[in-house]
């Protein structure tokens, strides 16, 4: 199916970028590329965003947390924008000879060699996602990129606790480099991606990659922070770092409100095994970021994770990390859901892919 906007939208918003300062690092402001005002919501964005709101509204009963909820989302809606055949492939790869779990692969060209790597790992609050939400955005990513995307299905929350999806975040990794022949991809193009807890997981793999395996990480609004907001000390959040114009507010702060007051993480996650200074759960506390290879992160203006994705950018910065911070102003968390739907998830798509390209 077509897109639902016009196509050049996607290059407007490359032409209306610019770089500004954000707590101090150097950020690419992609602004919201048919609205010229400061701080509102994309026009498709805050449609979503209305459509959301009316469906909660009718809801006169929910449970404090609903597995089944957060599993069955019907409502996420995207498209294939692809314009050549993408091969896809399945299969078990064996994680620490202990179990097998699901892994799902997409590329362009069955003949190419010695090609780039990306390893995406998905978003869902650890206690959800799979593949069928992300096809239609690995197959854009491995159309433009040249690259084999690579995703695994990582065990979930609440039937596997912490560290069982960064345990096997970092198998698939070290499966991917073994097998580089076989997969005809080279070791030394590896770059891992992952939106919202995949981010958070990529993070964590880039702290347990000890022999410089991973080339790149591209963490789209990730989690990499878990402190709760009554024992920040590094850094302050409040409603005040949105500002928004006021016939848009009450629909950011909704989207905003989505994230901060998700809850489940502690209870279904973490299960008591540690807590939320764990580097490996929040990796703004790791004490040796300066061994991150070059690392892209990418935020949403109306995200409650945008604050501290700035700071843990900021931390990577002052380690002489090579960091590019990016904003997609306009856009809440999980914008990449709606490809098709929204421009910026086909632009971020585009920038995954060209950070792979990079790679050689």
């Amino acid at each position: 199916m077509a897109r639902q906007y016009d196509p050049a939208l996607v290059a407007l918003l490359r032409e209306k970028q610019v770089t500004k300062q954000e707590s101090g690092v150097p950020t690419l402001i992609k602004p919201v590329p048919d609205d010229a005002r400061p701080h509102v919501l994309d026009p498709r964005v805050l449609e979503i965003a209305k459509q959301k709101k009316k469906l909660h509204e009718k809801i006169t009963f929910a449970p404090k947390y609903s597995l089944w909820a957060q599993r069955y989302r019907p409502d996420k809606i995207n498209y294939d924008l692809t314009q050549h055949e993408i091969y896809q492939s399945e299969t078990l790869i064996p994680i620490q000879n202990d179990h097998y779990i699901d892994a799902f692969f997409y590329e362009a060209d069955l003949k190419a060699q010695n090609r780039a790597v990306i390893i995406f790992l998905h978003g869902g609050g650890f206690t959800a996602g799979d593949h069928t939400l992300y096809e239609n955005a690995m197959k854009l990513i491995a159309e433009q990129s040249g690259a084999l995307v690579v995703f695994p299905e990582y065990r979930l929350a609440p039937e596997t606790p912490f560290p069982g999806g960064l345990t096997d975040a970092w198998g698939t990794i070290r499966w991917v480099c073994e097998h580089a022949a076989e997969l005809r991809i080279s070791s030394d193009k590896i770059m891992v991606a992952g939106d919202s807890a995949g981010g958070n997981l990529a993070a964590g793999c880039g702290i347990l990659d000890d022999e410089n395996i991973i080339r790149s990480l591209f963490l789209l609004y990730p989690a990499v922070d878990s402190t709760p907001l009554d024992k920040l000390s590094a850094y302050s959040w409040s409603y005040d770092l949105y500002p928004v114009v006021e016939e848009h507010r009450e629909y950011a702060i909704n989207r905003i409100d989505r994230i901060k007051n998700s809850g489940g993480f502690e209870q279904y996650y973490l299960q008591g095994r540690t807590g939320y200074r764990d580097p490996l759960v929040s990796a703004v506390y790791y004490d040796n970021l300066k061994k991150f290879p070059h690392t892209v992160i990418a935020s949403a203006e109306y995200d409650f994770l945008r604050v501290s994705s700035d700071y843990f950018a900021a931390l990577l910065l002052q380690n002489g990390v090579d960091v590019t911070n990016m904003h997609y102003q306009g856009c809440d968390h999980g914008f990449l859901d709606c490809l098709g739907i929204v421009p910026q998830a086909e632009e971020v798509a585009l920038s995954i892919a060209e950070e792979a390209k990079k790679l050689g």
